[in-house]
């Protein structure tokens, strides 16, 4: 019986902590990281650094997972939701394209996310 409450305290604390992490959360300070990351990552494509594309590409993917989750959250705007959906697999593209050592088509796939960013939420929803 005490294993099982010290176990449900435990989830508690761990259930309470996520909570408290998404209340937290920084939507105009993710917005700043991702276009800095998306400069940077066309940056690391041009050089052909393949570690360093891959890990940044792979930070934007769980950066625009946040973002779609956020949306969903708000609710009201599901295109916003659809468009971060977009950009995570855009960033996933890329990671496969720089593991081929492609790195014409995940610069094209970079750009991409730059242009559809300012052009599609920007446009709709800044300032938030």
């Amino acid at each position: 019986m005490r294993k099982t409450l010290h176990l449900c305290g435990l989830i508690f604390m761990l259930a309470s902590g996520l909570a408290y992490s998404e209340a937290e959360f920084d939507f105009e300070e993710l917005m700043e990281s991702i276009d800095t990351n998306s400069h940077n990552l066309q940056g690391n494509i041009a050089t052909k650094d393949a570690p360093a594309t891959i890990a940044l590409a792979k930070e934007m993917q769980g950066q625009f997972k946040l973002v779609e989750g956020y949306f969903a959250k708000r609710g009201n705007a599901n295109d916003a939701v659809i468009d971060a959906k977009k950009y995570e697999d855009l960033a996933a593209d890329i990671v496969k394209f720089v593991e081929a050592s492609d790195f014409d088509s995940a610069s094209n796939k970079a750009i991409e996310i730059s242009t559809a960013c300012d052009t599609a939420c920007h446009d709709t929803y800044k300032p938030l």
